[in-house]
């Protein structure tokens, strides 16, 4: 009876295993905490059910933006994937643009307003970096708005305390697509394509990053 009752006990502790990795597979809970960087981090409890979020990539594969040890458009993209990604794993409906097509900036923008204003969402975001000159210090993250001030200023403080940037700030801004957008519209610089210091702290911390910004969005949603 001894070996029938260990074989009995190894196989209720193997499949008590395999239902917990069923659940992890198949019922992500929005709700509950995530860990990332080593640290325990809220996964978007502050969204409200049935949310959207529209997020673009600034500029477009055809219009650069900022050059320096960082690309501009390439890491814009990445964000935004990446964010999105975060997104729908807390539940939140992400709706994603990049702009393959136009040649001007003019096209570029009204590409990328046509498509926000096209999209049923609570909040329009445009991922961008920042630059200045080159340097070997830090120059920091820090983000627009025209209206939402509070979720811009929220946005900054996290992207900052997740990639360990210096905190500019929520910034009131003129830009057309703050000024063009139906819904309240912030844009992000995430950090300077020219500081040596941004460069490596957003290498390193990428995906802490994007899903402070997830997070941001979808508790301003």
């Amino acid at each position: 009876m001894k070996p029938t009752n260990g074989l009995l006990a190894l196989f209720l502790e193997w499949l008590a295993l395999f239902v917990w990795r069923l659940k992890l597979l198949f019922a992500y809970p929005p709700n509950k905490a995530a860990k990332s960087e080593g640290r325990s981090r809220p996964t978007g409890e502050d969204a409200k059910p049935g949310i959207s979020v529209a997020i673009s990539s600034g500029h477009g594969a055809r219009v650069p933006g900022a050059i320096g040890i960082l690309n501009e458009v390439r890491e814009a993209r990445r964000v935004v994937k990446r964010v999105a990604k975060h997104l729908r794993e807390m539940g939140v409906t992400a709706h994603e643009f990049h702009d393959d097509d136009s040649a001007t900036q003019g096209q570029n923008l009204d590409a990328i307003i046509g498509w926000h204003n096209r999209q049923k969402c609570d909040m329009d975001a445009s991922v961008h970096f920042n630059a200045f000159m080159p340097t070997d210090g830090p120059m920091g993250t820090e983000v627009y708005y025209l209206s939402d001030s509070k979720a811009a200023k929220n946005v900054s403080k996290a992207i900052a305390a997740a990639g360990g940037f210096r905190n500019r700030g929520g910034k009131l801004g003129s830009f057309a697509f703050l000024r063009l957008t139906k819904k309240p519209a912030i844009l992000i610089e995430v950090c300077f394509v020219d500081s040596a210091t941004d460069a490596s702290l957003y290498e390193t911390n990428f995906d802490a990053i994007c899903r402070a910004i997830a997070e941001a969005l979808a508790g301003a949603a």
